[in-house]
């Protein structure tokens, strides 16, 4: 089970915070508190706590919220970090932000070459 470690001073503390509340608002996106809540597994008060950069997320909503941005834990961990993200890590979030202001019928399109792909690549494993 991988753990992110938390900031070890005030001002990496804080940066981390910050940088939470900007991702989380971020990923909101127009949903309500309470709708980024359930999607996330937590509760409307969590999320308007670390918008507003007080405390932090447990490991579980951390991993969902790596999930709903296209990142691994990892790469959340660097981002909260203030480190930068690989290029290719770039690329797929950038191609995941396109899928998602897709039609439904164009996402469908996209999911089922994504499935295919997917399929292709395990058999060669």
């Amino acid at each position: 089970m991988e753990v992110i470690e938390k900031p070890v001073n005030q001002v990496s503390q804080t940066m981390f915070e910050r940088r939470l509340a900007t991702l989380l608002t971020e990923l909101r996106a127009g949903r309500s508190f309470r709708e980024f809540a359930d999607l996330i597994g937590t509760t409307h008060t969590n999320v308007r706590q670390w918008e507003q950069g007080k405390g932090e997320p447990r490991l579980r909503v951390l991993t969902k919220i790596a999930a709903l941005k296209g990142w691994t834990l990892d790469e959340l961990q660097s981002y909260l970090e203030g480190k930068s993200l690989s290029k290719s890590s770039s690329s797929v979030q950038q191609l995941i932000i396109e899928v998602r202001g897709l039609s439904f019928e164009a996402a469908a399109q996209v999911a089922a070459v994504a499935v295919e792909t997917m399929a292709i690549k395990g058999n060669q494993a």
